[in-house]
């Protein structure tokens, strides 16, 4: 008796809501295999894309290393987990905004203040998500994230016959408005420490990337 081939399953992770919802302030979490993780989440299916969706951070005066960490870690995903990587873009504007201490005691205090916006991922993700639903790429698309604003693209893929499961990286008292599936998965501390990367991780070419000191424990 043949078996049945296993749900084809494509993987999108919204890489910063994913890092404040499960990986701040665990630095020994940060150097995760998104293509592991999946396939924990996914048993049974094949998973295929693994897409990667986040920004080039820069370099802050109290962490002059943060951007290397990061290429370091992107470099990693690629060569191990064969993720595609998609970056977006930050912009930086001044505005004006109320200082919290006297905004809770009543007052209004308005402070000069750098914003700094994350712009692009979640439209990139969305984009991919209907347009790989759309081509029929996949069966299931596993979806790591809990923007609502990915409301409409999970939405119009489900529409096309394609099982979305969703996974919440934040507790629930962080983000009352979820993100909707038909399905999802939940995650644990103990599910993320085992889908780490190797350290080091060796490239196609021989050379080795170690995981950044920072993030060991």
């Amino acid at each position: 008796m043949s078996q049945q081939p296993q749900p084809r399953a494509i993987v999108y992770v919204d890489g910063f809501n994913f890092y404040y919802g499960a990986l701040k302030g665990n630095s020994d979490l940060k150097w995760l295999d998104y293509r592991k993780l999946a396939s924990r989440l996914l048993r049974g299916h094949h998973v295929g894309a693994v897409k990667y969706f986040t920004a080039r951070v820069q370099d802050r005066p109290d962490d002059p290393g943060l951007a290397q960490r990061q290429d370091v870690y992107i470099r990693a995903l690629k060569e191990h987990a064969r993720a595609e990587v998609h970056l977006g873009q930050f912009k930086h504007r001044e505005k004006n905004l109320p200082l919290a201490r006297e905004h809770r005691k009543g007052k209004i205090k308005m402070a000069r203040v750098v914003h700094t916006e994350e712009k692009g991922s979640d439209v990139s993700l969305g984009a991919h998500l209907v347009r790989d639903a759309c081509h029929k790429n996949m069966d299931v698309a596993l979806v790591l994230s809990n923007d609502s604003d990915l409301q409409t693209p999970v939405t119009m893929a489900e529409e096309e016959g394609i099982v979305v499961i969703t996974v919440n990286p934040h507790k629930q008292t962080q983000q009352p408005r979820r993100l909707l599936s038909g399905d999802k998965r939940t995650l644990s501390r103990k599910l993320i420490e085992r889908c780490q990367l190797p350290d080091p991780v060796t490239t196609r070419a021989g050379k080795l990337i170690h995981k950044p000191k920072e993030w060991k424990a």
